[in-house]
């Protein structure tokens, strides 16, 4: 099960690219070119409807350097259990690669840690990082991986 769970990691690495490359040909179209693409028309004029969505592809990527600067300083600080309780982190420790393989053998480790996972555990990950300040996980991350 490990290495279907692997490979779909990367899976939807690839998906989660595609979406982001996506975003700007749209945002592209709506703003360049002054075409689009879907097949409902907006309900308010294309003049304003396109920088709603093209300043909400914008946001898109603004959120996601932001989440970027925090996987970093998360990784940079070295700590596993705050690497877990970032997605983004965990799924970038994942995937990295090298010779000694240290991306299949982090991946296998998040992996034990998610084996055995109860809603308290998570909460008091959550409250001990809270309490020490430095590694600060956002309540939305912790709450998605209570599901």
């Amino acid at each position: 099960m490990t290495p279907l769970s692997y490979g779909v990691l990367y899976y939807f690495l690839l998906v989660s690219v595609a979406v982001y490359v996506v975003d700007i040909f749209t945002a592209a179209n709506l703003l360049f070119f002054d075409r689009w693409s879907g097949q409902v028309q907006p309900v308010i004029p294309f003049t304003y409807a396109r920088w709603i969505f093209a300043g909400c592809i914008v946001l898109s990527w603004v959120l996601l350097f932001y989440r970027w600067m925090r996987a970093i300083r998360v990784i940079r600080g070295g700590v596993v259990a705050a690497s877990y309780l970032d997605p983004l982190a965990v799924r970038v420790q994942s995937v990295r690669t090298g010779e000694e393989g240290r991306g299949w053998r982090r991946f296998l480790v998040f992996a034990a840690l998610t084996k055995g996972r109860k809603g308290a555990e998570y909460v008091a990950l959550f409250t001990f990082f809270s309490f020490e300040g430095k590694h600060d996980p956002s309540p939305f991350g912790v709450m998605l991986m209570l599901e």
